[in-house]
């Protein structure tokens, strides 16, 4: 009879920080989604819907930011008394995408408060260039975002690895 190989038990801290980066990684696809239906079409339509749509994003990508700052915290918290490497990497690449989507937070700041009809706000947060320019002059963040997302979306399927095989 073949011998039954006894799978490790999670430590203390470990669910916590593999849920978390679960949740993190939802809210990443929630906002990646809500970006990409809302934000291509948000200056062809009415006043009230362009409302919605740039405080949508804008709400989208804080939930983002926050649920992988937390993930981050409990990750790196996890590490501390489980002293597992899969927590502490969690822990570092959410930080790695909490600081690469903060790059772009410019963008969204101007597109909350052109979705509010500030812009006097718009103005001050673009500069002296363009409108045109200053969404030309953001690739790089949307790149570092999208990087953000990415990474999350990894982390994630690795706590859901985690989560299921024990």
């Amino acid at each position: 009879m073949p011998k039954q190989i006894k799978k490790r038990e999670l430590k203390k801290g470990e669910k916590p920080a593999a849920v978390m980066t679960v949740l993190a990684m939802a809210a990443g696809l929630v906002f990646a989604v809500l970006f990409l239906i809302l934000i291509p079409d948000i200056d062809r339509s009415a006043e009230e819907v362009q409302f919605a749509k740039a405080i949508g994003a804008a709400a989208g990508y804080i939930c983002f930011v926050l649920f992988t700052l937390a993930a981050m915290i409990v990750s790196l918290a996890a590490y501390r008394s489980s002293r597992q490497v899969g927590d502490v990497m969690r822990g570092f690449f959410a930080g790695v995408s909490v600081f690469t989507s903060l790059l772009s937070i410019r963008f969204m700041l101007a597109l909350f408060f052109a979705g509010l009809d500030k812009q006097d706000m718009v103005d001050k947060i673009i500069g002296d260039s363009s409108y045109s320019t200053f969404i030309q002059n953001q690739a790089p963040s949307f790149a570092c975002l999208v990087t953000a997302l990415a990474i999350m979306l990894f982390c994630g399927i690795s706590a859901v690895v985690k989560l299921v095989r024990r």
